[in-house]
């Protein structure tokens, strides 16, 4: 971790407050094993042990006293500085990849915020990597993504399916017919990125050489410059359907025109639900797909 986070200092408190991993549990209501990473991580970063132990319990040494009263202040600072433009009773955190993030999603927080108007929700756009770091350390409530993901921390939940199409603009189809597609030029997204590990996965020997490939970080860069023309690209069909509608792109038929993949809800396992969790989670799972179930961790 390259930082500290709220969360664990909120930890590091339950401890001091509690005297005890157990007792700390109840208070911030997740697991002890979930308190115990938060803890470590806080006093790795740190460089410093900040307890020790004595029996079954936990009684600060000198560098956590030291620390005690500079963390209650960061955290009363923080909680001032939220109290500022909020009444909420429901807080999540959540993240998500981009297809979901910027196609999916958006009219989903907007039914949420209908359903409970006194709700907080902050949603992270990032690539299926890095949220599932996020949620690794317990720095995020959930994550919908694009990639298959296998975690023995993580329950992995199958929650809609996404067909990614092949696509390129008029001109570079027209130009680009006849040639094999060994020789197309390619925009695609960056490894970590769920798309490109199913593209990779579904293309197999016939994924593109790495010199033909144009490498962007995000999806909706990846659907612009293939509007542009800069190559052939695999592009969600919900961030596709309106220039497939009106012309801008065309879909290049052949084997792989059409790749099927699902989009997975993920949660820490060790974590217990917030209230604002469980009634984002419920509004959720009203979309999901009638076959989707969950799939827990994979070996």
């Amino acid at each position: 971790m390259n930082e500290t986070t709220l969360r664990q200092w909120r930890l590091f408190l339950a401890v001091a407050d509690t005297g005890s991993v157990a007792a700390a549990a109840r208070q911030v209501s997740l697991t002890q094993p979930a308190v115990s990473l938060g803890l470590g991580q806080l006093e790795a970063r740190l460089g410093e042990r900040l307890f020790d132990r004595v029996g079954r319990g936990l009684r600060l040494n000198g560098a956590g006293r030291r620390l005690l009263p500079e963390a209650r202040a960061l955290l009363e600072q923080a909680a001032r500085c939220e109290s500022l433009f909020r009444e909420s009773t429901l807080e999540v955190t959540l993240a998500a990849t981009h297809t979901l993030g910027n196609y999916y999603l958006p009219p989903l927080l907007a039914a949420f915020r209908q359903r409970h108007p006194e709700a907080t929700v902050r949603l992270e756009v990032i690539n299926t990597r890095r949220a599932v770091e996020r949620l690794l350390a317990l720095d995020t409530d959930m994550a919908l993504v694009e990639g298959p993901v296998s975690h023995r921390l993580l329950e992995v939940r199958a929650w809609r399916d996404d067909t990614l199409v092949r696509v390129a603009s008029p001109g570079l189809a027209a130009r680009l017919s006849g040639q094999p597609a060994a020789r197309w030029p390619w925009v695609m997204r960056e490894p970590g990125s769920g798309t490109r590990a199913v593209v990779e996965a579904r293309l197999g020997e016939a994924f593109p050489p790495a010199e033909r490939i144009m490498q962007l970080g995000a999806g909706e860069a990846v659907r612009q410059a293939v509007l542009a023309g800069a190559g052939v690209g695999y592009v969600s069909e919900v961030a596709a359907a309106s220039a497939l509608r009106d012309g801008r792109l065309v879909s290049l038929p052949g084997a792989g025109e059409r790749l099927r993949r699902p989009l997975y809800l993920l949660r820490h396992r060790q974590r217990e639900q917030s209230a604002g969790e469980r009634a984002l989670l419920a509004l959720l799972l009203e979309q999901q797909s009638p076959s989707a179930a969950p799939q827990g961790s994979r070996p």
